[in-house]
């Protein structure tokens, strides 16, 4: 994080640093000075107006003069980066409308000041999370997501959009629920679940719209693929297609609770038809393995990923699942003897294929198995 201070809009368009900061008391206390003084010069000189004790050029000369000191201390006050709006509409109302332009600046005042927010702004809080020299890549960023210009690819991570809708405006929300509805993948499903809880009723209409999309379109993905099967029964491509779709959406949370259930039904059975198929092939057991083990059948789960481990070329990638079946299905001696054959290297904390809270545990694990 940058270790600027936090300056106001205008701070940051002269300094280059784009961080919110809430109004000060004294900020408030000053246009309230220069208001009330606002209010009395032009008190003044309307009274001058009505006693006619001068001459038309002295008394636009007088409110000139005046307005010239109001807009000197508008200036002034407003370069600090406080209430900019609020002191031009105060200098301009006083210098064209004199009196009535002063008492509509009181009344801004007053609304602004009991309208303020101590919150900050989606783009603000966005903006604070960079350093200064990464505020244009964030605010590029920030516009692809509000302009809907922005694509999610294999390496965009679901956490930065649900961080996201956590502190984001409801303008903001929304354009990243059409933005995920858009480039709907089942691991994005969450952000379409917490829109669906949101506290504004347009998010969670959004997001109920945006639900049904993304189910049309995966009943007529199935359709498509069944259709390609139909036509070619031994294509074993298709068949794996259709069973990762129904793996895909059997845990997100967006269908129906029967449709899911459905779904896990449906790709255990293409995945059974895939492996009589090609029974060399270690995929459709180590999937079957994983939607098991996610059922919480973990004798069952451990039972099939033995079986892909037995296919498969990568080891690790598949006895990384096994180890985790086994652990939840108590086989703690078999949990030891895995991390042993297929993990010796967990000391070393390195491992492409596991990340490093499973290397730290494997490691207990292999220092605590028996000599």
């Amino acid at each position: 994080m940058s270790n600027h201070r936090p300056t106001s809009t205008l701070s940051a368009s002269l300094k280059g640093d784009n961080v919110y900061v809430a109004r000060p008391l004294s900020s408030y206390v000053w246009i309230l000075l220069i208001t009330i003084l606002a209010l009395a010069l032009s008190g003044l000189v309307a009274f001058a107006f009505a006693r006619t004790a001068f001459s038309w050029p002295e008394l636009a000369g007088l409110h000139l003069t005046s307005a010239c000191l109001i807009g000197l201390l508008c200036y002034w006050r407003a370069s600090r980066g406080f209430f900019i709006r609020e002191y031009c509409v105060l200098g301009f109302g006083y210098l064209l409308c004199g009196f009535l332009g002063t008492a509509g600046s009181v009344l801004l005042v007053t609304v602004s000041f009991f309208t303020r927010s101590d919150k900050w702004r989606f783009r603000d809080w966005y903006i604070a999370l960079f350093p200064a020299d990464h505020a244009t890549s964030a605010e590029e960023l920030y516009g692809q997501i509000i302009s809907g210009s922005r694509a999610i690819g294999p390496e965009h991570s679901v956490t930065v959009y649900t961080d996201l809708m956590q502190e984001a405006e409801t303008e903001e929300k929304l354009a990243i629920v059409t933005l995920v509805s858009r480039y709907f993948r089942p691991d994005f499903a969450n952000v379409i679940v917490m829109a669906m809880n949101d506290q504004d009723p347009t998010v969670r209409v959004l997001a109920a719209s945006a639900k049904a999309r993304i189910e049309n379109r995966f009943l007529t993905n199935v359709l498509k693929i069944q259709e390609t099967i139909r036509q070619n029964p031994d294509n074993f491509d298709g068949k794996m297609a259709l069973a990762t779709l129904y793996d895909d959406y059997a845990f997100t949370g967006l269908l129906d609770r029967e449709r899911e259930i459905e779904n896990r039904k449906m790709a255990l059975e293409t995945y059974e038809q895939c492996r009589k198929d090609r029974p060399d092939d270690a995929i459709p057991p180590y999937r079957i393995g994983r939607i098991l083990n996610q059922q919480r059948d973990y004798q069952g789960a451990a039972r099939l990923f033995e079986v892909a481990l037995n296919l498969s070329t990568d080891k690790q990638a598949i006895a990384s699942w096994l180890i985790e079946a086994n652990y939840n299905a108590k086989n703690y001696d078999r949990v030891r003897d895995l991390i042993a054959r297929h993990f010796p290297e967990t000391t070393t904390g390195k491992n492409p294929v596991v990340s490093p809270f499973r290397l730290d545990s494997m490691a207990l694990w292999q220092k605590g198995s028996p000599q």
